[in-house]
């Protein structure tokens, strides 16, 4: 192979970083929407009156919880409600870039 259709090895190691890092703050963006998702669905459910004992709750989280978030951003057929899950991707992801960056981007702004 000839050097000139291979990058430079310093640039493959920036593309390679700079993939990661936006890798690492998708997955965490999905995450703690999965937590915000699962606490707000605790906080809804806690408030019905329609739940049984507190046993029959915590069942009802741990079965149906866990799947629900991702089923509502691919499968429900409502494209209000799968827009408005991948929005709070968005801000968690949005959230998350923040805490990651924010010292690095206050030195760059701040001279």
């Amino acid at each position: 192979m000839s050097d000139s259709t291979n990058p430079p090895k310093s640039q493959r190691h920036t593309a390679l970083r700079i993939s990661g890092h936006v890798l690492m703050r998708c997955l965490e963006a999905l995450m703690l929407a999965w937590v915000v998702w699962f606490l707000v669905d605790v906080m809804l459910l806690a408030g019905s009156e329609d739940t049984g004992a507190t046993s029959s709750s915590w069942m009802y989280f741990v079965k149906n919880g866990a799947w629900e978030f991702w089923e509502h951003l691919v499968l429900v057929n409502d494209s209000t409600v799968r827009g408005g899950a991948w929005w709070l991707v968005l801000a968690c992801l949005a959230l998350t870039c923040f805490l990651r960056y924010r010292k690095p981007l206050a030195r760059v702004l701040e001279g």
